[in-house]
């Protein structure tokens, strides 16, 4: 259920079980109906932007259609151009299309050179049909950790409430917003392009989506590199342990790198107590801001601070996404300012929410399904992480208790064969802990695993050696003479 997920709030979808064997055509008769009407793009008319018609249900191919946005970057060097790469960069729920025509050094010049790039953005997401709800996604009241029986079934009631305001919104569409039938869409992009197989790049949730493609397309999949894997064939509560061990080692790495760090804005102080008093003042009485969607609670700062664990040094998203970042949160909150852990207004949230909730809960079910339960739930939560008490991507599952219909696509192993695989995977990641790259790894017959030692949510944007690796492979496709990488 990630990304570096730029995404913290999990929403909620409706679903139907898909028949995972059963593969429509895409080839002969059927091909000639699967077309995108390429043009340039808007922002960058060198790139080619446009939509594909699939079937909103993949199991009645003649059946209704729905809108995919798709965008392609030509090879650099066309005399030298290997073929096709898809990718994703996780979420669930983020748009592809949005690099490929806006975020070049997003791809490394060697990428760029040497594959046309395609986006194809999930369905639900993006620019062409997208997800719609009647209801907010969040409340000012709505939290995901309870304190009291009454809270419990107030969140129960509002997830159940949300998800049918979705349906009136989204209509049946959303009960097909699951990661099978987006790996699908992918498979008619393919057939529509024209080319015999394509190549991915799946980078956190995209490791899910890439590795479900193979399974289902084998013969379609030249090779993958997946960084930072999910893995997606664990029990709910066996996955959220593991991921709370996790995120709580990070903030510890965290604590112990600003006891030196020039960068850190708490240097000299004990971080781990300095917290927790911000976070049990918090609890007590949360925070004003005046620009959030509420009072910064204890709650919005440990979940906000899995974001910021996310990345060690400045990445993608600038120097506040960072651990640097982290401690001037971390201090401003206590002199008062608690905007770097407040949650924005709901019509900046909504959009991101349903889409990343549509296509979470058609992928995990909760286990809590009692007041009991969700207590044992919190217990878990404290007992392992004494600082973020739990607060970890995957505890975002809990906004599909409650939820109206069954998961389309929730955990199962998979079974990829005869699909060349790297696997990237840190040591110390917040989000993904590494033992599912080990997990996911069992599941892609002849992977091979590339380890990064250090610290952070996915390798391809903070590592030269990872991203060294990852296009190696990606070009030539075999096991790197050196299966770590430092830092």
């Amino acid at each position: 259920m990630k990304t570096m997920s730029k995404h913290l709030l999990l929403g909620a979808s409706l679903a139907v079980v898909l028949t995972l064997g059963f593969s429509p055509p895409v080839s002969g008769q059927a091909a000639g109906r699967l077309t995108i009407d390429w043009a340039p793009c808007p922002t960058a008319p060198a790139k080619q932007c446009g939509t594909m018609q699939v079937p909103v249900d993949w199991s009645q191919p003649r059946g209704a259609k729905v809108a995919v946005a798709v965008a392609r970057r030509l090879a650099d060097d066309p005399a030298r151009r290997i073929g096709t790469l898809f990718f994703n960069a996780g979420g669930p729920g983020d748009g592809e299309v949005k690099y490929v025509v806006d975020e070049d050094s997003y791809f490394s010049p060697t990428l760029r050179a040497r594959f046309d790039i395609v986006g194809v953005d999930p369905r639900g997401t993006g620019n062409a049909d997208a997800i719609r709800c009647d209801l907010p996604a969040i409340t000012p009241s709505y939290t995901m950790f309870p304190r009291t029986q009454q809270e419990f079934d107030a969140m129960i009631r509002y997830n159940r409430d949300f998800g049918r305001s979705c349906l009136r919104g989204t209509g049946a569409y959303l009960e097909h917003t699951d990661t099978v039938s987006v790996a699908r869409d992918h498979e008619a992009a393919r057939a529509a392009l024209g080319v015999d197989r394509v190549t991915w790049l799946g980078i956190s949730y995209g490791s899910q989506l890439a590795a479900n493609y193979a399974e289902l397309f084998p013969g379609r999949t030249r090779a993958m590199v997946l960084d930072s894997a999910l893995e997606h064939s664990l029990p709910d509560n066996q996955q959220l342990a593991e991921e709370i061990l996790g995120a709580e080692a990070s903030f510890n790495r965290f604590a112990a790198w600003c006891g030196t760090a020039p960068e850190c804005a708490l240097r000299g102080q004990d971080v781990g107590a300095v917290y927790d008093r911000l976070v049990a003042g918090a609890e007590r009485h949360p925070i004003p801001d005046d620009g959030a969607l509420r009072p910064v609670t204890s709650e919005d700062i440990r979940m906000q601070t899995i974001r910021l664990l996310a990345f060690k040094e400045p990445a993608l998203g600038g120097p506040d996404l960072s651990w640097a970042g982290l401690s001037r949160a971390i201090a401003r909150a206590v002199a008062g300012d608690a905007s770097g852990f407040a949650l924005p207004p709901v019509e900046y949230l909504q959009d991101d929410v349903e889409a990343h909730g549509a296509i979470g809960c058609m992928e995990y079910v909760s286990q809590v399904r009692t007041w009991g339960e969700m207590q044992q739930r919190l217990q878990l939560g404290r007992q392992l992480a004494p600082h973020l008490q739990g607060a970890a991507e995957s505890w975002q599952i809990i906004r599909c208790a409650g939820w109206p219909l069954p998961a389309a696509n929730p955990p199962r192993p998979l079974h990829v064969r005869d699909v060349p695989t790297l696997i990237v995977h840190s040591v110390f990641d917040p989000s993904d802990p590494y033992q599912w790259a080990h997990g996911l790894a069992a599941q892609i017959d002849g992977s091979v695993m590339l380890t990064r030692t250090g610290d952070g949510h996915t390798s391809y944007h903070t590592s030269e050696c990872a991203r060294a690796a990852t296009d190696q492979y990606l070009i030539r496709p075999q096991a790197p003479a050196d299966r770590v990488c430092e830092g």
